[in-house]
């Protein structure tokens, strides 16, 4: 899971408000039983020490999120201050506002306030999430597609909705090719995507992947589906895209189960390693099992980012530092060192045996042969 959507969320230091809320809409009273849940909520996060503009702030969040029918939830982040960058998907104003409707809801309603937002729920519901382009391309004209926030839930069977970013070409299929791939690799570079799927015409769609830099055509994935016409039916199109965003978020996942239980030293157990890694810059994808690492705390600087067991482990004096939640401390860690998350439980994501100490792993980025910190840190 590529967490770039939370950055925001962690450009500003605390304190957070979370609030998880069962949304749903009942067949009798509907909103007035949100309103009830809310209600509770609000007082949980007042009698933990929430200055009222930021309860105010996650009231507004919720009492502008548009009901639907059927079982839903609510996540809401909220922080009394100003965000540091400008992201179009964060509400602005004297509070930084995340909101975010979960496809169920939560297991039970929720409100905390603390050093770091409680994100842990929120992206185990969510499932493993992967980013991607999608490129539907003819002779003479092509256009570069993505889901909503630029990802599709994989755990789910509902595709998000697309939207179109950029479209058009020249009519000469070389010079379009070159001009579509431009824009693909611009848009590629800047959202990260897992996974490129190529559709339309099949001569046009493998000219364009040719003009494609390396980095982008080994993640690139030619369909047979052609484009739909204003009038046909999309359904084939975004069956063929849940299709292969499945099977790369297999691939992906069996491909970080591997390297964690290899023997190559290129990824480490347990919150000590974990840790040093962090520390060091070194992690590229995060595994967590929530309830393994359930109950843990750590040790966080703010102005460092670095994390600790012991208090006295960390830079300087150690006095700014703050005891947080395990879970959420190396999430955040993950999401500012542009690492990926893979949330995993203890049998493992294909059932076999995952003996992850603590609740806790890392598969660590390429290192060269005689630089092993991580090994001599620990």
């Amino acid at each position: 899971m590529n967490l770039r959507f939370l950055r925001p969320l962690y450009d500003t230091p605390g304190p957070w408000a979370t609030v998880y809320l069962d949304d749903s809409l009942g067949a009798e009273r509907g909103r007035a039983d949100v309103g009830l849940r809310w209600r509770a909520l609000r007082e949980a996060l007042l009698r933990q020490g929430a200055a009222e503009p930021m309860v105010a702030a996650v009231e507004e969040a919720v009492r502008v999120t548009p009901p639907e029918n059927g079982q839903h939830g609510l996540a809401v982040f909220a922080n009394a201050g100003e965000r540091v960058r400008d992201d179009p998907g964060v509400q602005a104003g004297p509070d930084l506002v995340h909101t975010e409707v979960m496809a169920a809801p939560p297991p039970a309603d929720s409100a905390e306030y603390g050093v770091l937002p409680h994100v842990a729920p929120l992206l185990a519901q969510r499932g493993q999430r992967i980013s991607w382009l999608r490129v539907v391309v003819d002779p003479a004209s092509g256009s570069i597609e993505s889901a909503d926030s630029s990802s599709i839930d994989v755990s789910g069977s509902e595709i998000q909705p697309i939207r179109k970013i950029v479209s058009g070409g020249r009519s000469d299929r070389l010079d379009h090719a070159q001009d579509v791939a431009a824009e693909l690799t611009g848009l590629a570079d800047t959202m990260g995507p897992e996974v490129i799927i190529v559709a339309g015409d099949a001569e046009a769609g493998r000219l364009l992947i040719q003009q494609l830099p390396p980095r982008w055509r080994s993640k690139t994935v030619l369909t047979d589906v052609d484009a739909p016409g204003p009038e046909d039916d999309p359904t084939a199109l975004d069956a063929v895209t849940a299709q292969v965003v499945a099977q790369t978020a297999r691939q992906h996942a069996d491909g970080v189960l591997h390297r964690l239980q290899g023997d190559d030293g290129d990824a480490v157990i347990g919150i000590a390693p974990v840790l040093a890694a962090f520390n060091l810059s070194q992690v590229e994808t995060l595994l967590l099992d929530p309830i393994g690492l359930a109950g843990t705390v750590l040790w966080l600087d703010p102005a460092s980012g670095q994390l600790a067991h012991d208090q006295a482990d960390l830079p300087g004096d150690g006095t700014s530092a703050r005891q947080v939640l395990a879970e959420d401390a190396l999430i955040r860690a993950a999401a500012t060192a542009d690492a990926d998350l893979l949330m995993v439980t203890a049998a493992g994501t294909d059932r076999s045996p995952l003996d992850l100490v603590d609740g806790v792993g890392a598969v660590l980025r390429p290192q060269p042969a005689h630089d092993r910190r991580v090994t001599e840190a620990v």
